[in-house]
């Protein structure tokens, strides 16, 4: 079987196989090379159906709708999640016991951490840098007699929210945002476990040597340490090798000798370990923004003179002095009067007077002046004027056409009033027809072309095939 070749009438293009399989099925197809409608005899051809994107449409609506109550529920908790934390910790410091003291100084570094961290970027909608901080830190808090309980409730809510919101993100890059949640409390969450765990220390130093919980203790402190030295590198970082997860997990272990305080610098490197599989992305996600201080203005030093005391008795005006700047010097020029002979002076103005500023007075001077002002540009007949007031445009759209009239022979204008008018019957958008008359290098033909095409086609094909010519005209 003779497969059929469909070719473009207007400019060649021969269609792919693709467009020919549309075309049989009689749908509407534009060509690719210069935007016409293809068009085959008597056949008559129809436009494709939306129905997808309509679809589309109202999925993502029904999505947006459950997001803005889960957000609405984030902000509302927001607003608590810190107060029983904190109002049990200060009571257990007023207890005159030492593992209940631990306790509430853990209770209010972690209310702290909420209300002056979490909450801050909870209100200013930067949902991306709190992944996972408030998830972590409503664990430690339920470890205070279960008062960690809202904020571990908020922080499920807020990585339901996160991950509705960046689903159509690839995976690494909500890989990317974990390790940058982690990354932000790994070493102060370390802190908060060490304080807890000597909640512990009191019941258990009888049965462990002493020694050993130094030293569990300085690898834990060790391992903080160096998580905070290189805490800014890996901020920045979106790319990682083998060594850069290794290295991070062995610290993770090492701080996890003592009451597991490693646990988020672990979980840190496992996910560093996980991004190596994936695909990072070309341009950087997270750039810090820079502001430049403002340049230092140096003023120069102003004398001040006391004011004088006014006169009595009489109308005198005040004087008014300006300010004197010390260190700069005016420059001392001498003034020298030039005497111009009248004989020079009328032989100027003699020489500066045109012959079209002279008074008409004859017919024959009339058409000298007609025939010198044709030169400089075309008048306008009053057929052209009839049109251009008819047309409903505004007044500035009207100047700006006498404007570019002027410049043309009466066989342009006449075609180019012609297509303007074509343009305006058709009920384009105002926008589309500044866009269409702003372009360069069309003739008045290629309007009425242009006006035939843009009948045929939605608004969405009209900008496309306007912003085509725009960058190819």
């Amino acid at each position: 079987m003779s497969k059929k070749i469909y070719v473009c009438k207007e400019c060649g293009y021969v269609f792919p196989e693709e467009l020919s399989q549309i075309i049989e099925s009689h749908t509407r197809v534009f060509c690719e090379r210069c935007g016409n409608p293809f068009t085959l005899g008597a056949v008559s051809f129809k436009d494709g159906t939306t129905e997808t994107k309509e679809r589309t449409k109202t999925s993502k609506k029904k999505i947006s709708g459950k997001n803005s109550t889960l957000e609405s529920l984030i902000i509302k908790l927001n607003l608590i999640t810190w107060i029983p934390i904190l109002i049990v910790s200060i009571i257990m410091l007023f207890i005159s016991n030492l593992d209940f003291f631990f306790i509430g100084i853990a209770g209010i570094l972690i209310s702290l951490y909420d209300l002056k961290f979490i909450s801050s970027k909870i209100k200013k909608k930067r949902y991306n840098d709190i992944v996972l901080d408030a998830i972590c830190f409503g664990i430690l808090g339920c470890i205070i007699f279960g008062t960690g309980v809202l904020l571990l409730i908020k922080g499920v809510l807020l990585l339901i929210y996160i991950a509705s919101q960046s689903a159509e993100e690839p995976l690494y890059v909500f890989g990317l945002k974990m390790k940058n949640s982690l990354n932000n409390f790994s070493a102060f969450g370390g802190i908060i476990i060490i304080i807890l765990a000597f909640n512990a220390i009191n019941r258990v130093i009888n049965n462990i040597p002493p020694g050993v919980i130094v030293v569990s203790i300085s690898f834990a402190v060790f391992a903080i340490i160096i998580d905070l030295i290189f805490r800014s590198k890996i901020k920045k970082k979106q790319e990682f090798d083998i060594l850069d997860s290794v290295g991070i997990i062995f610290i993770g272990i090492i701080g996890c000798f003592f009451a597991a305080s490693g646990i988020f610098i672990l979980l840190k490197g496992v996910i560093i370990f996980l991004l190596l599989f994936g695909n990072p992305p070309e341009e950087p996600l997270f750039v810090e923004k820079t502001i430049e201080a403002p340049a230092k203005i140096i003023e120069a030093p102003i004398k001040k003179t006391p004011p004088k005391e006014k006169p009595i008795g009489g109308d005198q005006k005040e004087e008014t002095k300006e300010p004197v700047i010390i260190g700069e010097k005016k420059p001392f020029i001498e003034e020298k009067k030039i005497v111009i002979p009248k004989e020079e002076k009328e032989k100027e103005i003699e020489l500066r007077l045109h012959e079209s500023l002279l008074p008409v007075k004859d017919e024959k001077d009339k058409k000298l002046v007609k025939e010198y002002f044709s030169k400089i540009f075309t008048l306008l007949s009053k057929d052209l004027r009839n049109h251009i007031k008819d047309l409903k445009i505004s007044d500035k759209d009207k100047k700006e056409l006498l404007n570019e009239l002027a410049f043309l022979t009466k066989e342009e204008q006449i075609k180019y009033i012609e297509a303007i008018i074509n343009l305006y019957q058709e009920q384009l958008p105002l926008k589309l027809i500044e866009r269409i008359r702003s372009l360069p290098n069309i003739k008045p033909e290629h309007l009425f072309k242009i006006a035939e095409q843009l009948k045929f086609m939605d608004f969405e094909e009209q900008e496309k095939f306007v912003q085509y010519l725009e960058n190819n005209a």
